[in-house]
C-alpha cells in the first residue's frame, strides 16, 4: 500500500457528521486540523506495520521535506526540510516487508523525469541512495507494489517523453538491483493508476495478490479496467474489464483488513476501498469497496464528506482506520493539507436528553422573612412554616396587549409599563415557512444525507470557480518557493 505523512501537533477537531453504510458496519469520517506541512498533492505517503505515517514530497514546488505522525494524523514532526534525494513530485514510495522505506523516480525541479533509487530503515530520518540510475527508464505516476518475503514491483507510469508505460519490474534485494520481468504486459499502457498488494488467508503458502485498475492511457483515455497478477507480475489477468465505477485517473486504492470491514469473501483477508480520483466529469470523492479481490464493487459512498478531490494520498492501518490526506480540488489547483481519518463500526448512540429544568421558585423578600421570624414563637425562625408564595406580578398599565409583539415590551424588574412605541398597524408580519420546502427534522435519514450531498456539490462548484480565478496565485507562491529554495541554496553554499 501506498501512504502519506506531515509534522508538528494539530489535534483533531470535532467528529464529522458523514456515516458510510460497509457491508455489515459503518464507515465514520472526522477531519483532523490542518497539518502543519504546506499543501501539496502528488507526494509520497506510507504507512509503516507500527502505525507511522510519512509524508515525503510532492507538489507545490516540487519539495524534498519529510514529515511523520506516530498518532493517526492528529499531529506532525517534521523529520527533513531537504532530505538528501532531489525534490520531486510523482515519485513511488512504498515499504518492504522488512519494514524499509523505497524511494524511486518522479519528476525533478528541472523537469527531468528521475530513476534513481533511495532507501530509509529508520523511518524517514536517515537516507541511503541504493542507485542513481536504475536500468528501468526514467518515470512519473507509476506503480510500487511490495510482496510478502521482500520483492518489490515497479511498473507503469509517464516515460521520458510522456509517453504511458506497461512495463514491469522487479526486485529481490530492497531495491538495490532491478530485472525487467515484462517488457509489456497486457493490460494497456498506462500512468496514474490505482494498485496493491492483497494478502490471502492462506498465509504464505498462497501468493499475495498484486492489482492495477483505472489510470490513464494515451490520449488521455481514462481506464476503467481491473487486472491482477499471483506470480510475482510474471502474468497478469483480467478480473474486470469495465468496472461499475467511472472511468478515471488518480485513484486511490488500499487494503482494509476484512475484520474490521464488514468481512471478505473467497478467502480474502482484506478488503479493497478505492478512493477518489479524476474522471471526465472532474474530480470525485466516491467510495467503492470490493470483498472479492476486485471481480466485483459496491458503491458506498457517492461523495464522501473530505469531498471531491484528486492526486490525493490515502492509507490503511492494522486496525482498519482509513486516512485520506492532501490532493487538490480540482486540475487547475487548490492544493490541500487536510487530513480525514475514518474508522469501521457502528455509529456512536446518541446523548440522552436533558431531564427538564425545575421550576422556579421565587425567594421570598427581606421584609417577609422578618415578618416571618418575629411571628414565630420565641422569637426564632421556624422551619415548620411553608414559604410564602410568590408576589403576583405587579399591575399593567395602559391598553391591554395582545400575545403577539405588537405592543409594548413587558417590564423589567416590576418597573412600569412601557407605552407602546409601534402602531398595532405597523407591527411586522409574522413569516410563515414555505409548506413546499420539507423540514430537515421531517426528512428521513437517507435525503438528509442527499441534501448535504447536495450542499458539498455547490460548495465543490464554488472551490474549482475560485481555483480558476486564483490560479494566477498559486503560480507567483510557486515561483516564490523555487526562488526560495535557491536562495537558501546559496546561502548555505557560501558557508
Amino acid at each position: 500500500s501506498s501512504a502519506y505523512a506531515s509534522g508538528f501537533a494539530a489535534p483533531h477537531s470535532a467528529p464529522a457528521i458523514a456515516h458510510v453504510r460497509i457491508g455489515r458496519a459503518d464507515m465514520q469520517w472526522s477531519e483532523c486540523e490542518a497539518a502543519p506541512w504546506p499543501a501539496r498533492s502528488r507526494a509520497g505517503i506510507v504507512a509503516l506495520p507500527g502505525g507511522e505515517i510519512l509524508v515525503l514530497g510532492g507538489l507545490i514546488g516540487p519539495r524534498h521535506d519529510v514529515w511523520r505522525s506516530t498518532d493517526r494524523g492528529a499531529s506532525w514532526e517534521r523529520l527533513h526540510e531537504s532530505a538528501p534525494w532531489a525534490a520531486r513530485w510523482g515519485h513511488c514510495v512504498t515499504v518492504l516487508s522488512s519494514e524499509e522505506v523505497l524511494l524511486l523516480g518522479g519528476m525533478g525541479s528541472s523537469g527531468k523525469k528521475l530513476n534513481d533509487v533511495w532507501c530509509s530503515q529508520d523511518q524517514g530520518v536517515s537516507w541511503q541512495k541504493l542507485s542513481e540510475a536504475a536500468p528501468f527508464p526514467e518515470r512519473t505516476g507509476c506503480c510500487l507494489a511490495a510482496l510478502p518475503g521482500g520483492p518489490v514491483l515497479l511498473f507503469g507510469g509517464h516515460g521520458a517523453s510522456n509517453e504511458p508505460l506497461n512495463d514491469v519490474w522487479r526486485s529481490s534485494d530492497g531495491g538495490s538491483t532491478w530485472e525487467q520481468v515484462l517488457e509489456a504486459a497486457p493490460w494497456p499502457e498506462r500512468a496514474w493508476a490505482g494498485c496493491t498488494t492483497l494478502v490471502s488467508t492462506g498465509g504464505e503458502s498462497t501468493p499475495a495478490t498484486v492489482l492495477v485498475l483505472g489510470g490513464v492511457a494515451g490520449g488521455e483515455v481514462l481506464l476503467d479496467d481491473v487486472w491482477r497478477s499471483e506470480d510475482g507480475g510474471a502474468s497478469w489477468d483480467p478480473i474486470a474489464e469495465g468496472g461499475p465505477w467511472a472511468a478515471r485517473r488518480s485513484p486511490c486504492l488500499v487494503a482494509v483488513p476484512a475484520s474490521a470491514a464488514g468481512g471478505g469473501e473467497g478467502g480474502s483477508a482484506e478488503v479493497l476501498l478505492m478512493l477518489g480520483g479524476l474522471a471526465a466529469t472532474g474530480p470525485l470523492a466516491d467510495i467503492w469497496r470490493s470483498g472479492d479481490g476486485g471481480a466485483s464493487w459496491e458503491r458506498v459512498a457517492e461523495e464522501a464528506q473530505w469531498g471531491p478531490r484528486l492526486d490525493h494520498g490515502a492509507v490503511a492501518l492494522a486496525d482498519g482506520t482509513v486516512l485520506v490526506m492532501g490532493g487538490q480540488r480540482s486540475t487547475s489547483g487548490g492544493h490541500l493539507n487536510d487530513v480525514w481519518s475514518g474508522i469501521f463500526g457502528e455509529p456512536p448512540p446518541l446523548p440522552p436528553p436533558r431531564p427538564p429544568a425545575p421550576p422556579v421558585t421565587e425567594r421570598p423578600s427581606a421584609a417577609a422573612s422578618s415578618a416571618s421570624s418575629s411571628a414565630a414563637p420565641g422569637g426564632g425562625a421556624s422551619s415548620a412554616q411553608p414559604p410564602p408564595p410568590p408576589r403576583p406580578p405587579p399591575p399593567r398599565s395602559g391598553p391591554a396587549q395582545s400575545a403577539d409583539a405588537g405592543g409594548a415590551l413587558p417590564p423589567m424588574g416590576g418597573g412600569p409599563q412601557a407605552p407602546a412605541v409601534i402602531p398595532q398597524a405597523a407591527a411586522p408580519k409574522a413569516t410563515t415557512m414555505n409548506s413546499s420546502v420539507p423540514r430537515y427534522e421531517d426528512m428521513a435519514a437517507p435525503d438528509i444525507r442527499r441534501s448535504i450531498l447536495d450542499l458539498q456539490r455547490g460548495l465543490a462548484d464554488i472551490t474549482r470557480r475560485l481555483d480558476s480565478v486564483g490560479m494566477e496565485n498559486h503560480l507567483l507562491r510557486e515561483e516564490n518557493i523555487v526562488l526560495k529554495e535557491a536562495i537558501d541554496d546559496k546561502i548555505e553554499g557560501s558557508r
